[in-house]
């Protein structure tokens, strides 16, 4: 999970915004992950649909800010990253 995590912050993405092109575009809604439960086989589509979120709705946002965000739709996060990994 720390190293899903790690992807997520790495991909924080760039590139011009639309105050610096000038141009304004339509809103558009993007889908809230499900809460993640630490079910392996569903981490995949966890991180997916964070960073879509990220991208599309929280590029203002800080990193600490995107963090929290993405804990807060974790199940029992603070157990889940309390405990070591080895």
């Amino acid at each position: 999970m720390q190293a899903q995590i790690q992807a997520l912050l790495a991909a924080g993405g760039g590139g011009a915004g639309e105050a610096e092109r000038g141009t304004t575009r339509p809103k558009v809604k993007v889908a809230m992950p499900a809460i993640f439960n630490g079910e392996a086989g569903k981490v995949g589509g966890f991180v997916t649909t964070c960073r879509l979120y990220l991208r599309m709705k929280m590029r203002e946002a800080t990193v600490e800010e995107q963090v929290f965000w993405v804990l807060s739709h974790v199940q029992g996060g603070q157990r889940m990253f309390g405990r070591r990994m080895y």
